[in-house]
């Protein structure tokens, strides 16, 4: 109520002033032309792209001031719990006068009806405090857009300050302007948020089809891996039968040969016959070699686990296959990281894995080349090891590369290998709790890459 009485006493300090200025400012043709520049000026203020609020209210206070001068001008804006908020104020004194006597939104005649509320000497608003006394006219212009309340235009004259039909006009004008501005930044805050929205559900949908994508690939992967251990299971169970069926009338054959040879002087046998027995021996021990790989593929004897160093594994695997090396005009370049140089694996099975894989190697590359063996810290297995075997052979194709732990498939020409092989790796390192893996394309090489366990701890997880 202080902020009554002393808005109140400046007024009255002025009121001599302002009637001979409001006496002077009568309806004329120049008027209407600064009227007109005044709502053109805030046309092109606020007429177009979305601002801001609170500069584009203070903006239109002032214009309203400068062209109607009032005893004070004040935009109220109605809040979220349905209250009208002052936001800004242009008159008498540098704050904003407490003019109503209720400020909810609902007390408001002029939102209420959603028309201008003009009350001059005989109509009073009921809801201003200054019209306790009667010296006062007060004009309360509507925004609205629609079924939208965004607030009022509250402008305030001295006693006998009736406004005329055109001087609404322009202040209706400029407070649908007003509203229009208003609705636009708050449609655009409205797409802002949305299109913020929009862009963190799309990032979000990104990532679970990432996510997706890779439990895909991880379903695949586990996929295969079942089948690939039903077919040995199932491979194993009719090799071990097989196995002991053929190699004991094998055994038979080749100790008889050896006895026929041991005897071919007493025997007086022929040199063909002699020869003849140097190819059957010699195929039977062909049959033999299967036989044997055939029974370490089908036996499941407990891995003897134990701690070995890479670098001497692989330099003995490499030493043993020196002659099929310096055969195949191949060189072998080793790379072992000095930091981890223990595997927790069974020596022997390991080095049959890698023999193995380096054969195969030498074999992709008839004409010879270039073999890299690299030793480093497994990036998705902590605990592990990863040992790749790489060669600038002819590659594998594409189509075969899911078949290529099959037992006794083989991309070998016929007689050069049984298909044995890479299925019995395979096993070994699943024994180890390991992993096997394959990159090829061809003429590019290919690259088999083994992960086992460098500690204890790692197959315990």
């Amino acid at each position: 109520m202080n902020s009554v009485i002393q808005v109140t006493q400046l007024m009255k300090e002025k009121r001599t002033d302002m009637s001979h200025h409001i006496r002077e400012r009568s309806i004329t043709e120049q008027w209407v032309s600064y009227a007109l520049s005044t709502i053109i000026k805030l046309s092109n203020i606020i007429g177009y792209l979305p601002g801001d609020v609170e500069k584009t209210l203070k903006t239109v206070t002032e214009e309203i001031y400068h062209l109607f001068c009032p005893q004070f001008c004040c935009v109220y804006m109605a809040g979220e719990k349905g209250s009208l908020e002052p936001v800004t104020y242009k008159g008498l004194g540098d704050d904003i006068p407490d003019l109503h006597i209720d400020d909810s939104v609902e007390a408001c005649a002029a939102l209420r009806d959603g028309l201008p509320f003009v009350a001059c000497e005989d109509t009073r608003c009921p809801n201003r405090k200054l019209f306790s006394a009667p010296e006062f006219s007060h004009v309360c212009m509507p925004m609205l857009s629609g079924s939208e309340t965004y607030g009022v235009i509250s402008v305030t004259f001295p006693s006998g300050r009736n406004l005329g039909r055109n001087e609404i006009d322009v202040l209706l004008s400029i407070t649908c302007q007003t509203s229009a501005a208003i609705q636009r930044y708050r449609l655009f805050e409205n797409l802002r948020k949305e299109k913020s929205e929009m862009e963190k559900a799309y990032k979000e949908i990104k990532r679970l089809n990432k996510t997706l994508r890779g439990k895909i690939k991880e379903l695949k992967q586990t996929q295969q891996k079942l089948i690939q251990s039903e077919k040995l299971a199932a491979t194993g169970m009719l090799s071990a039968g097989l196995c002991h069926e053929i190699n004991n009338p094998l055994s038979v054959i080749l100790n008889r040969i050896e006895c026929l040879k041991m005897e071919s002087e007493e025997l007086t046998l022929p040199e063909q016959v002699m020869r003849d027995l140097d190819v059957i021996y010699s195929n039977a021990s062909k049959v033999s070699g299967v036989v044997q790989n055939l029974l370490i593929f089908s036996r499941h004897h407990p891995v003897r686990f134990d701690y070995t160093e890479v670098k001497p594994l692989l330099e003995k695997v490499i030493y043993m296959l020196d002659d099929e090396l310096r055969k195949g005009r191949c060189a072998v370049h080793l790379q072992v990281d000095d930091t981890l140089q223990n595997l927790y694996c069974d020596r022997e099975r390991i080095e049959h894995v890698f023999t193995n894989i380096l054969s195969n190697a030498i074999d992709a590359m008839p004409e010879g080349g270039n073999i890299y063996i690299h030793s480093r810290p497994s990036e998705d297995r902590e605990g592990y090891l990863e040992i790749s075997i790489r060669d600038e052979g002819k590659g594998i194709p594409e189509e075969h590369l899911h078949r290529i732990f099959d037992p006794f498939f083989t991309t070998k020409k016929l007689g050069k290998g049984t298909g044995l092989g890479l299925s019995i790796c395979y096993g070994i390192v699943k024994a180890h709790k390991g992993e096997i893996r394959i990159k090829s394309s061809p003429d590019s090489g290919s690259t088999f890459t083994v992960v086992l366990p460098s500690r204890e701890e790692a197959i315990k997880r």
